[in-house]
Parts: structure tokens; C-alpha cells; sequence
């Protein structure tokens, strides 16, 4: 039986990663994952690490990452010798015909058996604390169009000339009733909208070449890991029996969220001719802290970046031909790095313009990650005995309730969205 925690879960763990489990862990849990681990990419230049930790305003210790990764190699360098050791005395072990000689080489292979078993189990702490606690930290590189300090508009489509008295502003208490963050219920237009706009968005994005996908509403912790996302802020599930030690635990993330996504895709080897992928979801999106929301939510997989890019940019107009036809004003902004999520490599946010406040609100984004991801998650693909990581393209099309709250307060009534006035059905 599956329970719902609506306090945070005091952290029972022993252990620092889900996502990342070292041989002794893995003794008493399940490695589900192992993310490929690219210490040559991350950690071959230090000066252009530190320059992508300084742009993002990223809190992480470059020097102590430095000085973990020495200690590391010198580790895994040591383990070799001792390995290889161990194989040259067995050969010489197999070619003696002296007695007393087999003897003593024997004797040599008993300790180095033993000290490759003492280093081992050293090697797992210095391995926890590298990996799980500073590598796997480590964020995406930064895309040549993220903007280093300010965002940059991108588009911009001015504000119809509407004239809205305050009795036709609706404030969101009028057709809003919220319970906290888990509990919400609409009434009167709120209700048709939150049904009607994810299903004209559906259609347009599936006319667009984009296949409808249906999504779990729920994640376990190494996928929550993968994609860098705060565990605190998803509601925890309390499972069944569940052991006061155990380090993959169950998380509320909602069908319509990235997070809902990589399931499918963890550990996945597909066809190069199955790519480029292009999936639309529809489905909540839950988050401790916010509101629940009915969302839109795409993804998006390519063989190169030069692919990744164009499929975001194609993307991007999609988008604008979703806004272009709500009758607010809004802007397309590319984000600065400071801004940008650890797993994004660039990410452009929809901003709606408020009349009634005279500032945008985002309602919606898209994110480049690069193979950043499917690295983290093993999704693969193989051109002839190369294996390859697939770069992706993902983002929230539309979430309703701010999307809708912003509509009521400019005294936008559904029959004023004319879009939403035919719904095909398929």
C-alpha cells in the first residue's frame, strides 16, 4: 500500500547517492543504474570547468574536486599494479617447477590478494566522496547562445489593445479553491480551460510530427538524482514495508514533468533510425512547494547536436504558434547562466505580459541538455560497435493553473480564446 507524506521525510539514509552506488553499497542495495561517467570530458580541462562554475554562479569547490580526483586516479592506478602483480605471479606460479620457489611466489599473491582487498575497501570512501558527492555534481556545460549575466529577449509580441474595467477582472479566489498544494478545484471558465488548453495544445504539437506519450505519475530517487532535481521539493511516497536503510525510495513527480519521462528512457538502447523522437505528454506536475498544475510537457531526442539544435528551435516556433493565439502580449527570453538548472546546457522561458501588474510572467520553457542526461541515465544508441549518447531537447509547453490564473485577472473569458472555440477530436 503506497501513502502519500505531506511532511518532509527526516533523512534516514546511510548512504549519499541513489544514483551512484559504490561495491560495498551495493552489497545491501540495488544498483538500478550505473551513469557513465565521463572523467575525461568533465575533468580534461580545469580552466574551462571553473569558467562554467563562475558563469553559473555554481556552488561547487573546484580546487577540492581537484585534489578528490588525484587521490581518485592515484587509487585506481594502485589497484591496477596490485591486479596486474597478481596475474604475473600466477603465470610464474604456473611455469615453476621448483618447489620452493612456487612456494614463496604463492606467499606474494596471498598479500597482494590481501592488500588489493584492504585497498578496495578504502578505495569505496574516497570513491563516495569524489563521484556521488562532487562529480556527479558537476553541471552541464554552458551552450555559445546562453547569455553570461542578463537575459536576452529573443521575440516579443506586443499586448492587443484591450480596455479592462475591474469588473471584468476575475481575481483567482473567484474560481479557485485551493486545499494546499495537493488539493485544488476549479469552477466556472477555470474548469474549461484547465481542460480545454491542454488538448489544443495535444493537437497542435501532434500536427507538428510530436506522438502523444502517457507518463507515471511517479520517480524513484536515482532518476531524481539524474536529472539534479532537489528531492525536497517532490512529495515522498511512503511504500509498504519499506526499510528504514533503503536508498531508492518513491517520489510524486506527476505525468506531466521531465521527471515522468525518464523512466522509459533509463537504460534504454534504441535504433539510430529511431531517432529524432519527438513525444508530447499531458499529465499533473506535482511539487512541494506549488500549486498542482495540469502541464504540457515535450521531449526530444537526436543523434547530434547540430540535429538537437534545430529540433529546439523548430520547437520554439511551436511554441509561439500556441501564444500567438492567446490574447496577451508576451516574450521569448533567453536565459542567462546564472539561471540556468545544472542539467541545462541553454533554455529559452514564454513570459506572458500582465497588464493588470505591468511585468511578464513565465508560463512556459524549453531546455537543451546535450547528451548530459542520457549519460546520466545510460539512454544509448550504437552505429556499428560505437555506442553513442543521444542529445536532448525538453520543456514544459504550458502549465495551467498560472497560465490560467493570468488569463482571469486580464478579464479573459473562454470565449475571448478563440482557439479553444473548436476542439478536434480524434
Amino acid at each position: 500500500m503506497l501513502k502519500l507524506s505531506t511532511l518532509p521525510k527526516p533523512n534516514r539514509r546511510l548512504f549519499s547517492s541513489a544514483l551512484y552506488l559504490t561495491g560495498d553499497k551495493a552489497r545491501e542495495q540495488f544498483a538500478v543504474l550505473v551513469p557513465y561517467l565521463d572523467f575525461k570530458h568533465k575533468l580534461g580541462d580545469f580552466e574551462r570547468l571553473k569558467h562554467n562554475i563562475r558563469l553559473r554562479k555554481y556552488a561547487l569547490d573546484c580546487d577540492n574536486l581537484q585534489r578528490q580526483w588525484e587521490l581518485y586516479r592515484d587509487i585506481e592506478k594502485r589497484k591496477k599494479e596490485i591486479e596486474q602483480c597478481r596475474v604475473e605471479l600466477q603465470k610464474r606460479i604456473q611455469q615453476s617447477t621448483c618447489k620452493e620457489e612456487q612456494k614463496k611466489l604463492k606467499s606474494r599473491a596471498i598479500l597482494a590478494r590481501d592488500d588489493l582487498k584492504i585497498l578496495k575497501e578504502r578505495s569505496y570512501k574516497v570513491a563516495d566522496a569524489f563521484i556521488a558527492n562532487n562529480f556527479l555534481s558537476i553541471p552541464n556545460d554552458l551552450h555559445e547562445r546562453t547569455p553570461e549575466e542578463r537575459w536576452k529577449c529573443i521575440y516579443e509580441k506586443p499586448s492587443p489593445v484591450r480596455s479592462i474595467s475591474p469588473a471584468q477582472a476575475q481575481p483567482a479566489e473567484t474560481q479557485f479553491e485551493e486545499f494546499g498544494t495537493a488539493c485544488l478545484y476549479m469552477t466556472g471558465d477555470s474548469a474549461w480551460m484547465d481542460l480545454r488548453l491542454p488538448m489544443r495544445c495535444s493537437e497542435m504539437f501532434r500536427a507538428n510530427n510530436f506522438i502523444l506519450f502517457s507518463n507515471p505519475d511517479f520517480v524513484r530517487t536515482f532518476l531524481v538524482e539524474a536529472a539534479m532535481v532537489n528531492k525536497e521539493s517532490l512529495f515522498l511516497v511512503r511504500e509498504e514495508n519499506e526499510p528504514d536503510d533503503k536508498v531508492n525510495l518513491l517520489h510524486l513527480c506527476g505525468g506531466g514533468s521531465l521527471l515522468s519521462f525518464l523512466g522509459y528512457f533509463t537504460k534504454l538502447s534504441v535504433f539510430p533510425s529511431a531517432l529524432p523522437l519527438r513525444l508530447v505528454a499531458s499529465g499533473k506536475r506535482y511539487h512541494y512547494e506549488s500549486i498542482q498544475s495540469n502541464e504540457m510537457h515535450v521531449f526530444g531526442a537526436c543523434k547530434t547536436s547540430q540535429e538537437a539544435e534545430a529540433m529546439f528551435d523548430a520547437t520554439v516556433q511551436i511554441y509561439k504558434q500556441f501564444y500567438d493565439q492567446l490574447p496577451l502580449g508576451y516574450r521569448i527570453v533567453q536565459v542567462a547562466a546564472p539561471d540556468l538548472r545544472p542539467i541545462e546546457s541553454m533554455r529559452v522561458d514564454i513570459e506572458l505580459y500582465d497588464v493588470q501588474t505591468q511585468c511578464y510572467v513565465k508560463v512556459a520553457e524549453l531546455g537543451y541538455f546535450t547528451d548530459f542526461l542520457s549519460k546520466r541515465i545510460a539512454f544509448i544508441y550504437h552505429e556499428g560497435k560505437i555506442q553513442h549518447f543521444p542529445h536532448i531537447v525538453s520543456g514544459t509547453v504550458m502549465s495551467s493553473v498560472p497560465l490560467i490564473k493570468l488569463l482571469n485577472a486580464n478579464g479573459i473569458t473562454l470565449n475571448d480564446i478563440q482557439i479553444l472555440e473548436t476542439i478536434v477530436h480524434e
